[in-house]
């Protein structure tokens, strides 16, 4: 007869050396195979689509992903019948009490299967965790967030990974055990703690929202004339028509630089622009999206951009050091960030800076993923752009390029993505429809008046965000709660306990399974 291997209590504690940090005398370090028992769901053959039946009162329930995730038993309508279930899947049933946790895609996501479920078995996408009795469930989930995903996620060699560590790695991951009822404690605790940062949090949010809101009610205001009403009835401008005169000559002064560079250089002279009459230039009322003051007129953004174009439509070649390769990421905040951008090559810059050429004070815009942030080019260094990013080379002299920067920010406020910028599940905003965009145009002077007013009212919405910083200031003491709890620092333990040890040598009489 072969005979077992005796398992000894020191197989059951973490080596000192292997032990993350120091605990209570009365906790001890041990292993996610120690403290219960995990199976992962069946292979996807055995629980192919064709294997489904209809609902009926003998059917087996198939859990999924999303009733982790959602934290809802009830959600999913795949059934399998009871004879399949006997036969081929009774070793997968879930069971009140047991905790559910995904383990692809999403992973992580846990949740303890009530009282009263479906009988049911786990898919493919779950593992099935049955805490042993001396774990308290509620007390394994705040650790296993709070450490596990980390260690999960260093073994798995990734800040973000697919799927959960092998089963061999995931069985030996370290876990601090206090004894049962300091466990209960420390749960108790944190739950107090949790309320308060919660309603911290909620109101931070409220703040927040309250902040962007008014911002945009500004923005919204700024566009229609109403913050520069007063200004007005005080104030005389230049004829928004003469203003819009001027941007033929514009166009033609340019063509002829042009010109004069092309011959300098030997190269083709560039064809002569198309000029607009101003009628053409205005959008008629009847297109016109609201109301606007008579000394101001609706004129779609390409009749008042001499260039509309973006960046690089293929990913080019990323180098160590090179030409600052800007893409959405590197725009926020109305700026444009070169601290952590990729870079390309000077040959591959070349070609894509004849045709996209940022130059100080044009405009740039996001219009894939994140679109409508916009910044102005205030540096004086080339860089390129992608595909993601639009450049706007506004006429200057008639448009502001803060103006126009602040008013497509006030469109992307007023706008219906869904409906309104085409484009799948990540939202693209086109050059087509960058080109369309219908813009109000006051005269220059007052232009610069709903700057000086935006600046000056925006700044100060910038110091109320300030107290915004105590949404990091609640983060931090949050992770520092949870440090503390799993340090044994919360100040609730009791060395009256049972010791966490001997309930591991307790788990040595009682039958133990391996299930992965």
């Amino acid at each position: 007869m072969k005979s077992e291997k005796k398992i000894k209590i020191e197989d059951l504690v973490l080596p000192l050396e292997e032990q993350p940090y120091k605990i209570p005398d009365n906790w001890v370090w041990t292993r996610l195979k120690e403290i219960g028992e995990y199976k992962k769901g069946p292979f996807g053959s055995d629980l192919k689509k064709s294997l489904f039946v209809p609902y009926s009162s003998n059917a087996i329930k198939v859990y999924e992903q999303k009733n982790a995730i959602k934290k809802d038993p009830t959600l999913g309508s795949y059934y399998i019948s009871e004879e399949y279930f006997l036969e081929k899947l009774k070793n997968f049933e879930v069971l009140a009490g047991d905790i559910i946790m995904s383990c692809a895609g999403t992973i992580g996501e846990t949740f303890i299967m009530p009282k009263n479920i479906e009988k049911g078995v786990i898919n493919q996408a779950l593992m099935r965790i049955r805490n042993n009795k001396f774990v308290e469930k509620n007390f394994f989930l705040l650790v296993f967030n709070f450490l596990l995903k980390k260690i999960s996620q260093d073994s798995s060699k990734g800040t973000a990974i697919a799927n959960i560590p092998p089963f061999d790695i995931f069985k030996k991951l370290a876990f601090p055990l206090p004894p049962l009822e300091e466990q209960k404690r420390i749960v108790e605790k944190l739950d107090y703690f949790s309320e308060k940062i919660n309603r911290l949090k909620a109101l931070v949010e409220e703040v927040k929202t309250d902040i962007e809101n008014r911002k945009i009610s500004i923005l919204d205001k700024a566009f229609k004339g109403e913050l520069t009403a007063k200004w007005r009835e005080k104030n005389s401008c230049s004829d928004i028509l003469e203003l819009l005169e001027n941007i033929n000559k514009e166009k033609i002064a340019k063509w002829e630089d042009e010109c004069v560079e092309a011959e300098k250089s030997g190269n083709k002279k560039p064809k002569k622009p198309t000029l607009k009459s101003v009628d053409e230039m205005i959008v008629s009322e009847d297109e016109s999206p609201y109301e606007i003051p008579d000394t101001w007129r609706w004129v779609k953004l390409e009749n008042l951009s001499f260039k509309i174009t973006n960046g690089a439509h293929k990913t080019p070649k990323y180098i160590e050091k090179g030409i600052h390769f800007i893409s959405v990421k590197d725009i926020r905040d109305n700026k444009i960030y070169f601290d952590d951008t990729k870079f390309i090559s000077e040959s591959e810059h070349i070609e894509l800076y004849k045709r996209c050429n940022p130059e100080y004070g044009d405009v740039l815009i996001t219009k894939s993923g994140t679109i409508g942030r916009t910044a102005i080019v205030e540096v004086d260094f080339e860089f390129s752009l992608f595909v993601s990013v639009a450049l706007i080379k506004n006429f200057k002299n008639i448009i502001l390029s803060k103006y126009l920067s602040k008013n497509i920010e006030d469109y992307i406020n007023k706008i219906n993505v869904g409906s309104e910028i085409k484009g799948g599940v990540i939202k693209n905003y086109h050059i087509t429809d960058i080109k369309e965009q219908k813009i109000p145009l006051p005269p220059l002077e007052e232009q610069k008046e709903i700057i000086r007013i935006l600046d000056e009212i925006l700044e100060r919405e910038n110091k109320i965000s300030e107290i915004l910083k105590m949404e990091e200031q609640i983060n931090l003491l949050e992770k520092s709660i949870l440090n503390k709890a799993f340090r044994g620092e919360l100040g609730t333990g009791n060395m009256n306990d049972v010791p966490a040890l001997e309930m591991l040598r307790e788990s040595l009489l009682e039958n133990r399974s391996d299930l992965i």
